[in-house]
């Protein structure tokens, strides 16, 4: 167990686990004052060793990345979600074969948001402290307890994925979870696709045709600047500074430079975003593109919706694992999407067919 700062250890540590058939791994970084996440800390154990690699000391972490997307290592990670985005920055792509102890747990009774802590203690009878959630990781020297918590958050992972992979063998669905774990690869979240970053602006889907395609620019204007200066959104324009102006009849570049509040946006910037706003021609498709969707019954939503409750409790799965609603609207109007993949396929389809005649 020990803090890897300098190139001659970790290319030991590199050497010593290169051949290892599985590795639990986890990050530690900030992104208080940044658009981009900030590698900070990076965990790894195997059932001998355990390391903490500093990531902002003065070493080449290329031989880091050989081992994390190397595709004959099983990586045991838990709710890896901003572990991918992290690696899918650094490295444009997403490692192949990672077992998420997270998305395995819901397969055996617990919640699909269940966490590490709870695992831990449940499946294996280990207590651990995460009292350093929110502890800043770029700041160094790193404390004692910063580096205990980071370790927590591996030294147990494989022993914990063991445990729940028994469990999957006896109920027989092993196949369920590798299949979950491997669309890990396909996963688009965060900053990996920001093509429709904009839906995620508060308030952005209440607004009016016209206003909707004024706060679309708005917001893809704003992703690409704060991409560039490497700043929080809202340091720039707030989201409710975006609806505002979204909302704003006969829009002027006075009206504009009283509503944006940030002094991290020069007055170039803004008359540059005015004459964007004004300039650029409506998308038609992405203002559209609500409509397009097939309507479908009530009733045959209310079906799938019961049959799904009824196989998940038979199943002692939580329904959301199964389907979402939008995962059911897509099934009812194209017979296309989740239900109708893998394993979801083959266990429910048929009867899902049935519901719905």
């Amino acid at each position: 167990m020990y803090l890897i700062e300098e190139q001659e250890s970790l290319d030991h540590f590199l050497n010593d686990i290169k051949n290892e058939e599985c590795i639990a791994v986890d990050t530690e970084f900030t992104r208080v004052n940044t658009y981009y996440p900030k590698l900070c800390l990076l965990q790894i154990a195997t059932p001998s060793l355990i390391a903490c690699i500093d990531c902002l000391s003065e070493i080449d972490l290329n031989g880091l990345w050989e081992i994390i997307f190397d595709k004959k290592i099983e990586k045991i990670m838990h709710s890896c979600s901003q572990d991918i985005e992290i690696f899918f920055l650094n490295k444009g792509g997403i490692p192949e074969n990672i077992f998420d102890t997270q998305i395995a747990a819901a397969f055996i009774g617990y919640s699909s948001q269940v966490g590490f802590k709870e695992l831990l203690e449940k499946e294996l009878n280990v207590k651990i402290e995460k009292s350093q959630t929110r502890s800043d990781w770029s700041k160094r020297p790193l404390a004692k307890e910063q580096l205990e918590y980071a370790f927590d958050d591996v030294e147990d992972l494989i022993e914990l994925a063991s445990s729940i992979k028994e469990k999957l063998i006896t109920l027989n669905r092993s196949e369920w979870v590798l299949e979950e774990c491997d669309d890990l690869i396909h996963m688009k979240m965060g900053l990996m696709d920001t093509s429709e970053i904009w839906k995620k602006t508060k308030g952005i889907r209440k607004l009016r045709k016209t206003q909707l395609h004024l706060a679309i620019l708005l917001s893809k204007w704003r992703e690409e600047k704060v991409a560039k200066k490497d700043i929080p959104r809202k340091w720039l324009i707030d989201d409710h500074e975006i609806i505002s102006i979204a909302k704003t009849e006969n829009l002027s570049m006075d009206t504009m430079k009283q509503l944006i509040s940030s002094k991290r946006i020069s007055e170039n910037e803004i008359i540059e975003l005015y004459h964007f706003l004004t300039d650029t021609k409506v998308n038609v498709s992405e203002l559209n593109q609500r409509k397009k969707k097939k309507k479908i019954k009530d009733e045959d939503l209310k079906a799938v919706n019961l049959y799904l409750e009824s196989k998940s409790a038979e199943l002692g799965i939580n329904k959301d694992i199964l389907a979402s609603r939008k995962d059911m609207i897509k099934f009812i109007a194209e017979r296309k999407g989740k239900l109708c993949k893998g394993w979801r396929d083959k266990l429910m389809r048929d009867d899902l067919e049935k519901a719905l005649n």
